[in-house]
């Protein structure tokens, strides 16, 4: 809904549409209101009166549809490098795969949905991302082609747990919306496995067979006791496309709240770069590439230009070759500086050798490295998981 109010009632996580009567201003006329400083801008500049879209700002008071972010119900937990919480990631990461493998298998039983394992791995997710935004975002890339339906809402879970927290989210709203995730797929259990497990291009008949898990997901969660509204679009809109051309139920443009457009956003993203049977996963900045493509006409041009700015551009986990030749696997993404990262050098391709393991801060003032290009590991018969 696009409201127009005074500049006194604007507040933090708003998406401003129009700033009446200041076309010249120096600020831009677009986008969400992020920091106090924007606002302290807009009232030097004379603003009297802004035309915000309550279907995507972050506010509560500005929409029902998208709560504000909130303070965290449990203490923040204290920071852990990465070395420290990837042991504890990998325990988690191997966990929500058997719960999903559980929660898969007794839905397809006909059982109601258990909501209770997945609200306590929401809260471990979101633990592990504060400890350390890295680790579990570098296992995502580690992943089984035969095992994609159960890792595919693993990731996303992961990205939109990373997203959310970017955008500010964090207490119950960022509970409930890595809860939606981790179920947002859970309507593929109904698919046929012949169509589901397919090695190759589905007919039409087959893709829109396909393509009901969507309506199956939100039909499923709709049902589960003690689901919330938040979850429940999370889930429900991961096919939804601005333009109306997704499903299931061809939302478009306000329709689509802003946990929808965030989570279509991670589910394309998390389907380019993962490896299937049939489909050898991309590199991060092709995934980046095709995301910024589908804006803004299928996704939300301010969203995905965030989820980059939340990712990185060699996001950790991903490997990359550097101006001196050696190869080296991200550790931790530079907000300042996307393009140099924290890597740690681990091989030499010309005499294939493996280094001694050694951490650069690529931003730092004496390093003169710096990365040419994504590379992917399974050209040098490398395996990512020796190097986490």
């Amino acid at each position: 809904m696009i409201k127009s109010l005074s500049v006194n009632q604007v507040t933090l996580g708003m998406y401003v549409v129009d700033i009446p009567g200041h076309s010249l201003m120096a600020i831009r006329q677009q986008g969400f209101i992020r920091t106090p400083e924007l606002l302290t801008l807009l009232k030097k500049q004379g603003v009297k009166t802004v035309v915000v879209d309550t279907s995507r700002s972050l506010s509560r008071t500005a929409s029902s549809t998208a709560a504000k972010p909130t303070a965290p119900a449990n203490p923040t937990p204290a920071k852990a490098s990465l070395k420290e919480e990837m042991p504890r990631a990998r325990k988690l990461y191997n966990q929500a795969r058997q719960m999903q493998q559980r929660m898969m298998h007794d839905v397809k039983l006909g059982k109601q949905l258990d909501l209770a394992p997945v609200e306590q791995m929401a809260d471990q997710f979101i633990n592990s991302v504060f400890r350390n935004a890295s680790a579990l975002n570098c296992l995502r890339l580690i992943k089984d082609k035969d095992d994609y339906l159960l890792e595919h809402s693993i990731g996303v879970a992961i990205l939109m747990t990373l997203f959310a927290r970017q955008l500010g989210y964090s207490g119950g709203v960022l509970h409930k919306i890595c809860v939606g995730s981790l179920l947002h797929d859970i309507g593929k259990v109904m698919i046929p496995s012949e169509i589901l497990n397919k090695p190759g291009k589905l007919t039409d008949e087959e893709f829109a067979v396909m393509k009901s898990h969507a309506a199956h997901s939100r039909d499923i969660i709709k049902e589960t006791p003690g689901i919330s509204p938040i979850s429940l679009d999370v889930a429900a809109m991961h096919h939804e496309k601005l333009d109306g051309s997704g499903y299931p139920d061809g939302l478009r443009d306000e329709e689509i709240t802003t946990y929808g457009r965030m989570i279509a956003i991670c589910d394309i993203y998390d389907a380019i770069t993962a490896d299937r049977i049939y489909h050898r996963g991309a590199p991060p900045t092709v995934a980046l590439k095709r995301l910024l493509e589908m804006t803004p006409k299928m996704l939300d041009r301010e969203l995905v230009q965030q989820f980059i700015q939340c990712i990185g551009v060699y996001p950790p986990g991903s490997m990359v070759e550097l101006s001196n030749g050696l190869l080296a696997v991200v550790q931790e993404v530079n907000e300042e500086k996307p393009l140099k990262p924290i890597v740690k050098v681990v091989y030499n391709p010309t005499s294939r050798t493996h280094v001694m393991a050694t951490v650069v801060d690529l931003s730092g003032p004496y390093c003169n490295e710096k990365i040419v290009r994504a590379v992917s590991p399974r050209d040098y018969r490398l395996d990512l998981d020796n190097y986490l």
